[in-house]
């Protein structure tokens, strides 16, 4: 999905906050506490800001200046909870964004993992766009935070737990292509 933050109230050098107020205090309460016992999970997904459009980025961030501040966001739903996670969304973007100025502000769409992924990498650090094998492309400036991340579940630091937890080797990427990495045991984990 797209929230345009020029499509509210919301200063853009603002956005990154407002977003992660919508993240934190409403999306991830919402899966934890709000959803049927059987679907509530802890909040999953990734986001990535953009400053861009027509492939411009833009490189300022004046108080009046032009921009085009959306972050695309990445999120797992349970089944059959679209609808009522459309409905929150609105609501959280009116309240965390000093209200909707235009019927555009979120678009929810479901795409194929790969184009998410291409979403997601494309303002990253060309030496990592050569490692992942996509195109970095200039995003525009983003102001008061990342320009992007992943909720904590998804995160390099989770991850290795639980593949030393499962005893799990990951194929890494680096600049010659994949490589088994094996997970370090720590004595604590050893039998």
């Amino acid at each position: 999905m797209t929230i345009n933050f020029v499509c509210t109230g919301c200063d853009p050098r603002e956005a990154v906050k407002a977003f992660a107020k919508i993240r934190q205090n409403h999306f991830g309460k919402w899966t934890a506490r709000h959803l049927p016992a059987h679907l509530r999970h802890e909040a999953t997904g990734a986001y990535a800001f953009e400053n861009v459009r027509d492939d411009q980025p833009f490189l300022t961030m004046e108080p009046g200046a032009d921009h085009n501040v959306h972050v695309h966001w990445v999120i797992h739903l349970p089944p059959g909870q679209l609808k009522i996670f459309e409905e929150k969304l609105w609501r959280w973007v009116e309240r965390c964004c000093g209200g909707i100025t235009d019927g555009k502000v979120i678009r929810i769409t479901e795409r194929p993992a790969a184009v998410m992924r291409s979403y997601v990498l494309a303002g990253c650090d060309p030496k990592w766009a050569e490692i992942y094998r996509v195109t970095a492309e200039p995003q525009g400036i983003i102001v008061g935070g990342r320009r992007s991340g992943t909720t904590e579940n998804l995160a390099r630091k989770r991850r290795i737990e639980r593949d030393r937890q499962e005893k799990k080797v990951r194929l890494l990427p680096y600049q010659g292509g994949s490589k088994n990495i094996k997970t370090q045991q720590k004595s604590s984990l050893v039998d």
